[in-house]
């Protein structure tokens, strides 16, 4: 498995360069394409091409034969091949909502009420399961439209994206399936049991239980009253402002002051009854592993942090229960990529008409959203490593001439990280760098290599 020092624009777009479309001409274009978005992922497309670049572009994303399975596919493989060094791998799911100008006429987009014209993008993400979290890739991508008069189960579509995973010949043992509240379905309970395969998934809703030997009815929260702490942890509670959010989000995920919350941790088997509403060729009962997950001692006014997670792995001792509470903690990945997506990306910002075009332009910037998040992930999780972990030499280079402040001799990934922050007009007192003064000197870092690179091969440096 090779080290993120490889993870930047020109490997990135040789990493792309084995997709296939039907024409070699389409093939190259994407390359070029990713290579040059990768150098300012932040850029509208008419300030970063030229006007035949620009024209040629539009023609890529609106070619029928150009789709998001055929753009993601080369990564998709070398992502495999990235996961089989891996012990555990976390194939993380959840959706987001892309939103657009409420007056636009974008074609082929839904329309709510509180979003304007939108639509949702439903994405796979894999992410090292040994507590690293380091972001492998992403597996898979599917889109769908929604308006205020959709109905159906969307669920069917979260196993569907299962099996399209499980069919790219992942290993069953080392790949653990991990969702949020939106993967709360007794039918998709069933089918991952029945299929075997692994996971971890939070519980929104209050179930039905069988609480007596003799088939009697109880709800969840009867049988997790029982449940005692076998084991206490103390996890850093991020800030979560009140902010302009949606009464969905602000429901699901309430506003809360940044802490350090005392965590116990408890576990029990349970028996699942089908509820009414659920097909009748569904098993009549599942049986499955719940962990709770709930604070000793909450802040004055401040509402206690309570998971309950619902898995099929067996906890048979302190160490297993605090695995799987990590393995769901980690899906806090996917909302860090969605942030790089939108925010380092702007790719809600992007001015393309329909929604075939939308789709393949989500593709593309999934890619360099992942290298994003790649770079920093890395840069905080082992910060006191060298910087040639996330830095190839020629970066590396660069940054020590252009870099604001000089750089030291055994310069970390911290360093380099803040380097290229600070290119992007980052301040240290400002606190942390975010996605989008990250992505401009990430930009800046790869036009400047471009120009050194050039410069080296006519001999000038």
């Amino acid at each position: 498995m090779g080290s993120p020092a490889a993870e930047h624009a020109a490997a990135l777009a040789e990493e792309m360069s084995e997709a296939h479309f039907g024409d070699a001409r389409l093939s190259k274009r994407q390359s070029k394409l990713v290579q040059k978005l990768a150098q300012a992922p932040d850029k509208s497309f008419p300030s970063l091409l030229s006007d035949s670049e620009l024209e040629a572009a539009y023609r890529f994303f609106g070619n029928d034969a150009v789709s998001p399975a055929a753009i993601l596919a080369p990564h998709v493989r070398a992502t495999l091949a990235r996961m089989e060094a891996e012990p555990v791998v976390l194939a993380i799911h959840d959706t987001t909502t892309l939103s657009f100008r409420s007056d636009g006429q974008r074609q082929g987009l839904g329309r709510l009420r509180s979003s304007g014209q939108t639509f949702f993008a439903h994405f796979t993400l894999a992410v090292s399961g040994d507590g690293t979290r380091r972001p492998l890739g992403v597996l898979d991508l599917s889109t769908h439209v929604r308006d205020d008069r959709t109905t159906g189960n969307e669920h069917d579509r979260w196993g569907e994206q299962v099996e399209r995973v499980a069919a790219l010949g992942c290993a069953p043992q080392p790949l653990v399936h991990v969702m949020d509240r939106e993967g709360d379905d007794y039918g998709l309970f069933a089918q991952l049991l029945s299929a075997g395969h692994r996971f971890v998934i939070r519980l929104a809703h209050n179930r039905l239980v069988q609480a007596t030997a003799s088939g009697e009815e109880a709800k969840l929260e009867q049988a997790l009253a029982p449940v005692r702490a076998v084991a206490v942890r103390e996890v850093e509670l991020s800030l979560r402002p009140a902010g302009n959010r949606s009464p969905q989000q602000k429901r699901l995920h309430p506003s809360r002051a940044g802490r350090l919350a005392k965590l116990a941790l408890g576990s029990t088997r349970v028996t699942l009854r089908r509820p009414r509403s659920q097909p009748r060729e569904l098993p009549a009962t599942l049986s499955l592993q719940v962990v709770r997950v709930w604070e000793l001692e909450p802040p004055p006014g401040e509402a206690p942090v309570e998971r309950v997670l619902l898995t099929s792995e067996p906890v048979e001792s302190d160490e297993q229960l605090a695995q799987l509470v990590d393995w769901y903690r980690a899906r806090w990945m996917v909302e860090e990529f969605f942030k790089a997506l939108k925010t380092g990306c702007a790719y809600e910002k992007r001015q393309i008409e329909d929604l075939h075009g939308l789709r393949n332009v989500l593709a593309l910037f999934a890619l360099i959203a992942w290298q994003l998040l790649l770079l920093r992930s890395e840069a905080r999780r082992a910060p006191e490593q060298p910087a040639s972990a996330v830095l190839t030499p020629t970066q590396l280079d660069v940054l020590r001439v252009f870099a604001r402040k000089p750089l030291p001799d055994n310069a970390t990934a911290r360093d380099a990280f803040l380097a290229i922050a600070a290119l992007g007009g980052h301040l240290r007192r400002n606190g942390e760098p975010g996605w989008q003064t990250l992505g401009r000197g990430y930009e800046q870092l790869l036009i400047l290599v471009q120009g050194w690179s050039a410069a080296k091969k006519e001999g000038k440096i």
